[in-house]
This record gives structure tokens, C-alpha cells and sequence, in this order.
């Protein structure tokens, strides 16, 4: 992964008093604090890219799990994503195309308490990193327009390239700007009996790029992805791969 800009912001959010007993059970933590990452581009010097620019953040959770007990972990989050392209094509001067670009990573890792960096050298709950929210926005403008008229009985060349010549352009911009809320449950299986740190490791992506023959600064791309609050749950229970477990805890 290309780590161009890379920020990184650690929150670490530990449950104290009778949720760290032996009986402990249940963990979580929360925070409303936002993160964010953009990229802005445009064609003034031709076709350019700005990213992918990076940020990653870490919530932790802390839990006591029995032998060969399974963690069920829930992460829930608000992300903005905030797009903007737009073209300026020129007649007959081919595509301009303007991309942007912006995404959130999510993986759950899992980890004896007192790992460095567990986010590098845990294990991955199941089923290991997705997509927690996305959009790639491209736009594309390419005029080729003809003139339809006559052409005087007497004209030269220059005459006839005035009456065909079309002068001008077409720009044309799209806007979008989304929030909403994402869940998504994850897995961590057969674990020994222990304190584990769980950690919700984001990693958030945003892109813009501007391509053509003939682009100027009014073909430009911008893209922002802000990650607002959020909370990691844990839970210790048994778990089946594919199965169904009775009341009696046989599958």
C-alpha cells in the first residue's frame, strides 16, 4: 500500500473497575473526535493526481477471554464522503476526464495485551479487512461538434475554416456529498485464555486525478473522507464456522 501524507492518530479507550474482572465478559469502547483526509487537483499544468493520500486511525478495546472461547466484535461508524469533478472539453481535442476518489478500510486484529503495534502484528478477525464505505466518481467530457450550413460559391481556405470553426467549450461538474452511518461484525476464533487488546484498525484513502490533450485549470477533482464518531463492542462467545450451535453448546 502507497503511504503518501500517512497521519497516524491513536485513541485508546480502556474500560476500567469491575468490566476487568475474571468474569469480564463484555468491552467497548467510543469516540467523537473526526478524522480526516482530502485531495484537490487541477489541469493548470496538465494531467496530474493528488493521493492517495492516506490517514490511518486505531480504537482498542481490552477484554479477558476463557480457553478456546471466540470474540464477536462490532464496529459502528459515520463517514462522510465528500466528491467533486469537473471537464472542460474543447471541440475535437479529445477526452477530458476528471476522477475522485474516496474510501475507508476497516480490519478487526486481535491481540495478546502488551503487543506492539497491534494493528502490524495481530491477528486478523474473520473475514479480515473490508470496504467500510467508498465512492470513485469519474467524469468525462469530449465535444466533437459540426457545423451544418453553406459555404459562400467564392471562398478560399481561410474563408472556409471561418465558417467551420467552432469557438468555444463545455464544462461540466458533478457534486456529491453523503454521510451515513456503517456497521459490520467480525469474528476472532479459538483464542487461549487471556487479556487481548482488540483493535479496530481504519485506514482512510482519498484521491483526485485529472487527465486529457487539452486541460486547463477548470478541469479540476477534489475528494474528502471524514471519519466521525464510531464505537468498538466486544463480546466473548462461541461460534461456529458454517454451523449451528444448540442450546446444550454442542454444534
Amino acid at each position: 500500500m502507497r503511504t503518501l501524507g500517512m497521519v497516524v492518530a491513536a485513541t485508546a479507550v480502556l474500560l476500567a473497575g469491575n468490566a476487568y474482572g475474571q468474569s469480564a465478559k463484555f468491552a467497548a469502547t467510543y469516540d467523537r473526535d473526526p478524522v480526516m483526509v482530502s485531495a484537490t487537483i487541477d489541469g493548470s499544468t496538465g494531467p496530474a493526481s493528488d493521493g492517495p493520500n492516506m490517514v490511518a486511525e486505531m480504537e482498542l478495546a481490552k477484554i479477558h477471554v476463557a480457553q478456546w472461547k471466540e470474540v464477536l466484535v462490532g464496529v459502528s461508524g459515520q463517514v462522510q464522503l465528500m466528491t467533486f469533478t469537473q471537464a472542460k472539453g474543447k471541440n475535437n481535442a479529445g477526452e477530458s476526464k476528471s476522477i475522485a476518489e474516496g474510501a475507508v478500510g476497516l480490519e478487526i486484529m486481535v491481540a495478546l495485551e502488551g503487543t506492539n503495534d497491534p494493528c502490524t502484528n495481530g491477528v486478523s478477525a474473520h473475514p479480515g479487512k473490508i470496504t467500510f464505505a467508498s465512492r470513485r466518481q469519474e467524469l468525462t467530457v469530449d465535444v466533437s461538434l459540426d457545423v451544418v450550413g453553406s459555404i459562400p460559391d467564392v471562398c478560399d481556405a481561410a474563408c472556409i475554416a471561418d465558417n467551420l470553426d467552432i469557438d468555444g467549450d463545455v464544462t461540466v461538474a458533478l457534486g456529491l456529498d453523503t454521510t451515513a452511518a456503517h456497521h459490520f461484525n467480525f469474528v476472532a476464533d479459538d483464542l487461549d485464555e487471556g487479556w487481548y487488546v482488540v483493535v479496530a484498525c481504519y485506514d482512510l484513502t482519498a484521491l483526485a486525478e485529472v487527465s486529457g490533450l487539452d486541460i486547463d485549470a477548470d478541469t479540476a477533482a477534489n475528494s474528502k473522507v471524514v471519519l466521525g464518531p464510531r464505537i468498538v463492542t466486544v463480546q466473548e462467545v462461541q461460534a461456529t464456522n458454517g454451523g449451528i450451535i444448540d442450546e446444550t453448546g454442542g454444534s
